[in-house]
């Protein structure tokens, strides 16, 4: 499947991916929405686009999916606040 391009809307030039899969959201929300984020070379506009990249893992602790790309929220919050947090 070819990707498709991501144009500025401002000055028609070919937008860079400058980070792919970012969350948006804190570490509290076990279940964050994804973003790949693009930048004009030319104007510096910067734009959202919904993450075509959806890999999930398993936490071998507690069993909480969670994106490929992060640490596993519950387990953190459990370090942080001492296993308070639930899944």
């Amino acid at each position: 499947m070819s990707e498709v391009k991501k144009m500025c809307p401002t000055c028609n030039v070919e937008m860079e991916l400058m980070k792919k899969s970012y969350p948006l959201g804190n570490i509290h929300i076990n279940e964050r929405y994804h973003v790949d984020i693009y930048e004009c070379p030319k104007c510096r506009r910067v734009d959202f686009f919904a993450s075509e990249e959806e890999e999930t893992v398993v936490c071998p602790v507690c069993g909480t999916p969670h994106n490929v790309h992060e640490k596993c929220a519950i387990c953190a919050m459990n370090k942080a606040y001492g296993n308070l947090a639930k899944v």
